[in-house]
């Protein structure tokens, strides 16, 4: 599961270097969205859609969702649908059942690659790539 969260990140990365060519910007692509570029448009290689907290991105028919909401310095958020979408669009990766997903998150949190996301106690179902891991 490591690799996979390596490739999900790359894959957002990837994007963003793009979009940063194209537009000349250098961070918080999330409030810049529909500002200094539209919320919704193409890169060499990708296609991109900003809507609310959230960025769907394509290329090749893979498929990544994320939000992006800088709530708390950790600014990739995912849900396991979100990821398993990704994992299931991408050619690059075996298959994986959703049980394994579950459990692969888990050891994740476990090495500290990621975190839950949690709001005044409550879990919200969704998980942050921690910013240490994006070094």
């Amino acid at each position: 599961m490591n690799r996979i969260l390596k490739q999900y990140i790359q894959f957002i990365k990837d994007f963003e270097n793009e979009l940063s060519c194209k537009y000349n910007i250098y961070d918080d692509f999330w409030n810049q969205s529909g500002i200094r570029f539209p919320k919704e448009g193409t890169t060499d290689h990708f296609k991109y859609n900003y809507h609310g907290a959230g960025c769907k991105i394509q290329k090749d028919g893979v498929v990544c969702e994320f939000d992006v909401a800088p709530l708390n310095g950790n600014d990739i958020k995912f849900s396991p649908w979100k990821l398993f979408n990704f994992i299931n669009t991408n050619p690059d990766i075996d298959n994986v059942s959703k049980e394994d997903l579950d459990l692969g998150l888990s050891l994740l949190i476990e090495q500290k690659q990621i975190s839950k996301l949690i709001i005044d106690g409550i879990d919200t179902g969704v998980y942050q790539v921690l910013s240490e891991t994006l070094d």
